[in-house]
């Protein structure tokens, strides 16, 4: 009976092992180590000095022993993490591969039609000290509009302007398309980000 109590004993240690350091624990244990380790930046900002490659170790070496005798309690959440990332990386795929977003650009440039061969200025969103200017696009006609919203408790002024010449409605969240050929084949070149 000890035997057999010795063998599910290593085996745990076994799994838990496995897991901590080739596992999916594996990540995770380095998340951690690096957010302790931080950046040279963050040290400077913070005006402390980083830790010592010692202390990095112990740290790995805490978070691992600590994994590896509770990994049952730690395992199933990591899981579960892991696929929510991936959920969300594919969605994110997902949503690139039907074409350009407002949300993934930046600043001021020029979108171009690889279809059509349309060009034209945009901007995607700036900002200054008391406002914003964010691109939006007419989804009846495919006209591209700069509007401005106010500063400090105005964020929402520009609502009343989101109504195009054409009577269509002015956009934010959805896919570029070409105002000339209705293409979603585009590509932007960023001139400058604020």
């Amino acid at each position: 009976m000890s035997n057999l109590f010795e063998i599910a004993l290593v085996i745990y240690f076994l799994v838990g092992t496995l897991l901590a350091t080739i596992g999916p624990a594996s990540k995770d244990i380095t998340v951690e180590v690096d957010r302790i380790r931080g950046s040279s930046l963050l040290d400077a900002y913070l005006e402390r000095e980083p830790p010592t490659k010692l202390k990095l170790w112990v740290f790995r070496a805490f978070i691992t022993a600590a994994f590896i005798l509770l990994w049952p309690v730690f395992i199933f959440g990591i899981m579960k993490a892991q696929r929510k990332a991936r959920e969300e990386t594919e969605a994110f795929e997902d949503e690139r591969a039907q074409g350009l977003w407002f949300h993934y650009l930046g600043g001021y440039g020029s979108i171009s039609c690889n279809d059509c061969m349309h060009t034209e200025s945009i901007t995607s969103f700036t900002h200054g000290r008391d406002s914003s200017t964010a691109g939006f696009q007419c989804q009846a006609c495919g006209k591209f509009a700069a509007i401005r919203s106010g500063g400090p408790g105005k964020a929402t002024d520009y609502q009343s302007s989101l109504i195009c010449e054409c009577s269509g409605k002015f956009e934010r969240e959805k896919v570029l398309f070409c105002p000339e050929c209705q293409s979603k084949n585009l590509s932007y070149d960023m001139k400058f980000i604020t």
